[in-house]
């Protein structure tokens, strides 16, 4: 009879922690589910991420993430071009969300072999492909509200902006100079996003026939005669600063060097057409056309 009962007992605490351990190991699997460990390639992507409020599932970024300031703490897994496997799988990711030219090839392919998710977002440069980056990345952080928030915020800001542009009738030349510091400057053609942010602020690229990024020479940038000359602000560093363009005896011969309609501007927030797509093409086009007000249109 005793043994009996000390049967009996043994079976229920058997039971008892059969269904202890079944508990504890759902519990740890939901809690595996719930976290995530991100890393965002791409400064757009990363800057997505933020104003999704969801920058704190971030553990990793590559070098051209670098807004807001908070990222630059984080391990940096190299240029979103060229990615090595053994950088991004030394953090552990649960998730890799990235760029449209996130590469080499080879090296998502390893990654994706893996098991890992990689999440290419949609490219392009304009309105469209934000929205739909944004879009992308909402529903993968299951941040889906926060991402309509922010695209008809970012919408209503592009409205302000074109609303104020629809009064302008005269478009500036404008000579878009990537690099120059070895004596052989690079200008940007079409389908490159300096081309598209030009045309959103409604100025005239002057090489718009051309494609891509080209070397000219000084004489065929003084030739097209630009009215503004637009630069990111390491690259005019490196030419020894506007004074420099001024002086240059092919550029400053040019209207834009005569009247000092010379722009330099972070490189990441003009090109970048992220969630500051609107502030870039206003801070722009208020360049671009004297009294326009396109920053302040969409301040108030």
């Amino acid at each position: 009879m005793r043994l009996l009962r000390y049967k009996n007992i043994s079976k229920i605490t058997q039971v008892a922690l059969t269904f202890c351990a079944f508990l504890l190991i759902a519990g740890c699997e939901e809690a595996s589910q719930e976290s995530q460990g991100v890393i965002s390639i791409g400064g757009d992507i990363t800057e997505i991420i933020y104003a999704l409020g969801k920058i704190d599932q971030v553990i990793g970024r590559d070098t051209t993430s670098f807004h807001p300031a908070s990222v630059t703490s984080l391990p940096d897994v190299g240029y979103v071009r060229q990615l090595g496997a053994e950088g991004l799988l030394s953090l552990s990711p649960d998730m890799i969300i990235a760029s449209s030219e996130t590469g080499p090839p080879e090296v998502v392919e390893q990654i994706r072999q893996t098991g890992i998710p990689f999440v290419l977002t949609e490219e392009g440069f304009n309105l469209s492909g934000l929205l739909k980056r944004i879009d992308t990345i909402g529903k993968t952080l299951d941040a889906e509200t926060e991402a309509e928030l922010l695209s008809q915020e970012i919408i209503g800001k592009m409205r302000n902006i074109d609303e104020k542009l629809a009064a302008v009738s005269r478009k500036p030349k404008v000579l878009f100079l990537m690099s120059a510091s070895d004596g052989s400057p690079m200008a940007a053609g079409q389908d490159t996003a300096a081309d598209a942010i030009i045309n959103l602020a409604k100025g005239e690229n002057i090489f718009a026939s051309q494609s891509g990024y080209k070397a000219y020479s000084y004489e065929a940038l003084a030739d097209a005669r630009p009215d503004v000359i637009m630069m990111m602000e390491h690259s005019l560093a490196s030419l020894g600063g506007i004074e420099t363009i001024k002086e240059h005896p092919a550029l400053g011969m040019t209207p834009a060097a005569r009247s000092g309609n010379i722009i330099s501007i972070d490189g990441l927030f003009l090109l970048g057409f992220g969630p500051r797509l609107p502030e870039a093409v206003a801070y722009v086009a208020d360049r671009f056309h004297e009294g326009l007000g396109a920053t302040k249109s969409i301040e108030e």
